[in-house]
Formats: structure tokens, C-alpha cells, sequence
């Protein structure tokens, strides 16, 4: 079979274009995002003792995060506190939680725009995204009392 450089020549042109608009949808859906922020030193700054509460995109819900000093986390979703962990890992902010045993890890590509709001995205191994929690700016401390309604709040668990 004879390799005809004009045919690849005359393709390219139209190749680049696709491929580019192939990606296209997720850059176009993600622009509103902001900038990606993610390095560990910036995302445990956004996120150590501060508060984030928003709207989980999928269902118009309202979440509110604590996010305490020890790594642990104090999540109230469908008015039901969760404790969970939080760690930072291959340029992503990372979740375990109570209700699993703290045996399921989820992780979130963070985003911050210029009013300093949060984005969370998580995305499955092709890239598709699974779920979106927006968040307004970091609150410092804990607003919303989490630390008072959660059993233990911050502290370690005790051993079982």
C-alpha cells in the first residue's frame, strides 16, 4: 500500500480541528470553573480551617463543609452531619467519610475564580465528570456551628 503524503497533508488540516472540538466540550463546560488550583500548599490553605458551602450541582442541593486542622472534615448534607477525612493527593483534594467506613476515597480537582469561589469536580477515569459542588469563598473558622453538632467535632475518634 503506497503512503500518499499530499492525502496526509490535505487531512491534517481537518484532523487538528476535530480533535481540537473533540476535547472541546469539556474545556467549554469547565471554563466557568476558574483557574485550577493544584498545588498542596495552595489547596491546604483554601481549604485548613475554613468553611465551604455551596450547591451540589446535580441537585441543586445545599452542602456546607468544615474543613478542621487534624484533617478531618465535618460535612452536613441533607441536614445529617458526616465525619470525614481530607488529604491532598496528585494535585487533587481528597474525601473519606464515616458512612463508608472511611474504606471509599473520592477526589476533586479544585477550581477558584476571581471572586474567590470554589468549584470541586471529580471526573471517572475517562474524564467524563461525575459530580460538581460549588462553593462560595473559604469562610474562616466554623459558621455554621459543625464542630458543636458533630460527635467529637474535630478531635480523634475514640478507639473502638
Amino acid at each position: 500500500m503506497r503512503h500518499d503524503r499530499h492525502h496526509d497533508v490535505a487531512i491534517a488540516p481537518l484532523l487538528v480541528p476535530m480533535f481540537l472540538l473533540l476535547g472541546e466540550p469539556a474545556r467549554a463546560a469547565d471554563a466557568d470553573l476558574g483557574t485550577p488550583i493544584t498545588t498542596t500548599a495552595e489547596i491546604e490553605t483554601l481549604m485548613t480551617g475554613n468553611t465551604l458551602d455551596g450547591v451540589f450541582e446535580e441537585t441543586g442541593e445545599f452542602w456546607v463543609e468544615y474543613y478542621c486542622e487534624s484533617g478531618k472534615s465535618l460535612y452536613d448534607f441533607r441536614n445529617r452531619i458526616s465525619l470525614g477525612k481530607w488529604w491532598v493527593e496528585n494535585a487533587q483534594v481528597c474525601f473519606s467519610y464515616d458512612w463508608s467506613n472511611y474504606q471509599h476515597a473520592q477526589c476533586f480537582a479544585l477550581y477558584q475564580r476571581k471572586d474567590r469561589a470554589l468549584s470541586l469536580v471529580a471526573v471517572d477515569k475517562d474524564g467524563a465528570r461525575l459530580m460538581t459542588f460549588r462553593s462560595n469563598q473559604p469562610v474562616p473558622g466554623d459558621p455554621y456551628h459543625l464542630e458543636e453538632r458533630a460527635p467529637h467535632g474535630c478531635r480523634p475518634e475514640p478507639s473502638v
